[in-house]
C-alpha cells in the first residue's frame, strides 16, 4: 500500500492520491555499508603475510653465528629498532594490541632502514618500552614498543650468493638470500658461463637504489656457483609466467626518475 497525497485542485476542492512506495530494502542491503572493508583484517593478512618470509627470526640468528665463523661478520646483524605505535580504542586490549604491534612489525621485512644503511630481512619478537597512554582528546591512544630484527647491512666490494631469476642482453635480475632483488650487470664471463634462470652465482656488490623503503641492490657479475638442473615442461611454463612478472618490475624501477642512489 502507497503513501497518501493531498492535491489542492483550482477550485478549491481537495483530492487524494496515492503514491506507489518503494519495496522495502533487504535486511542485508542495509547493513552493506558495514561490510566495507576501511582497513586490513590483521590475523588474515598476518598469516597470508607469514607465508611470504624466507627466514625466520631464529634462522636469522643462526646465519649471523655463520657468517662471523667465515670472517663476514657485519653483513648480517641483529637489531632492536624502537618504535612509536598509535592505535585505536577498540584494539585496547592486551591480546589486541600485541596483534597489531606484530602485524606492524611483519610488515618491516623487506624494507630498507636508513638508520640501518639496510634491509630488515627477519622480524622476532616486539617488546612493550612504554604503557599505553592518551594525549588529549585524540581517538587513538599511543604506546612504545621495541622490535628485534635481522639486518642486511651490504657494504662495497663485498661478494654475495644470489639466484638468477630473469635475464637478458646487458642485464640479469637475481635475489640474494632469497628475499632481497640484486640487478647484476653482465661481462665477457656471463656469456662464457652461459648463466641462466635459477644458476646459483657470486655477485660483487657495487651499490644501492633506494625509493622511499623499498629499494634493490645493484652487483658485477664474478663467477658461476651452481648450474640450475634441467626442468620438465611444466616447470618451464610455470618460470615463464614468473620470468613475464619480473621483467614487467624491472621495466616499472627503470622507469622511476627519483630514484636516490648510494
Amino acid at each position: 500500500m502507497g503513501k497518501k497525497k493531498f492535491i489542492e485542485n483550482e477550485d478549491g476542492t481537495t483530492e487524494v492520491q496515492e503514491t506507489e512506495s518503494e519495496a522495502p530494502k533487504d535486511k542485508k542491503e542495509k547493513k552493506e555499508y558495514r561490510l566495507r572493508t576501511l582497513g586490513a583484517n590483521i590475523k588474515t593478512s598476518k598469516k597470508s603475510f607469514k607465508e611470504q618470509f624466507f627466514m625466520n627470526y631464529e634462522d636469522g640468528l643462526k646465519l649471523i653465528k655463520k657468517m662471523r665463523g667465515k670472517g663476514k661478520g657485519g653483513q648480517l646483524v641483529q637489531k632492536v629498532m624502537p618504535r612509536h605505535i598509535s592505535l585505536p580504542y577498540h584494539m585496547s586490549g592486551k591480546a589486541a594490541m600485541e596483534e597489531a604491534c606484530d602485524w606492524i612489525a611483519q610488515n618491516t621485512v623487506g624494507k630498507y632502514r636508513k638508520e640501518y644503511k639496510g634491509i630488515v630481512v627477519a622480524v622476532g619478537s616486539v617488546d612493550l618500552a612504554s604503557a599505553p597512554r592518551v594525549i588529549s582528546d585524540q581517538y587513538a591512544f599511543h604506546t612504545d614498543v621495541a622490535i628485534n630484527q635481522i639486518v642486511f647491512i651490504p657494504k662495497i666490494g663485498d661478494q654475495y650468493e644470489a639466484k638468477v631469476k630473469y635475464v637478458q642482453e646487458g642485464l640479469m635480475v637475481g635475489v640474494v638470500m632469497d628475499m632481497i632483488t640484486i640487478h647484476i650487470k653482465q661481462n665477457d664471463k656471463t656469456s662464457e658461463d652461459q648463466v641462466a634462470i635459477d644458476d646459483k652465482i657470486l655477485v660483487k656488490y657495487s651499490g644501492i637504489r633506494i625509493k622511499s623503503s623499498l629499494c634493490h641492490l645493484k652487483g658485477e657479475y664474478v663467477k658461476m656457483i651452481e648450474k640450475a638442473e634441467i626442468k620438465e615442461e611444466e616447470e618451464v611454463e610455470d618460470e615463464a609466467d614468473e620470468e613475464t612478472d619480473v621483467k614487467e618490475k624491472v621495466k616499472e624501477e627503470e622507469d622511476e626518475d627519483e630514484d636516490m642512489e648510494e
